[in-house]
């Protein structure tokens, strides 16, 4: 039984100190510019056009009326909702 203890002990030990090592060595110390030039580094590569601010892919688009997407998805739920009422 102490040896079974003493062997847990070490593995807690180690365990520590493995956590500790990675946490140390992840992004946490990585610069927050770095890690924005890569993604768009490889966004280059892969040919993918990056926004400034990343947005729902339908936020921005407009309908051949020149409303929006989600003007329109609210106008068309007032009508189903008008037509609940009636």
């Amino acid at each position: 039984m102490d040896k079974f203890e003493t062997q847990f002990e070490d593995l807690d030990v180690a365990t520590g100190y493995y956590e500790n090592a990675t946490s140390s060595a992840t992004a946490v110390g990585t610069p927050q510019d770095d890690v924005d030039r890569l993604i768009g580094q490889v966004a280059d590569e892969a040919g993918v056009e990056l926004q400034a601010e990343m947005k729902a892919p339908e936020a921005g688009l407009k309908t051949k009326a020149g409303t929006s997407v989600e003007e329109e998805r609210e106008e068309e739920l007032g009508e189903r909702l008008r037509a609940l009422r009636n």
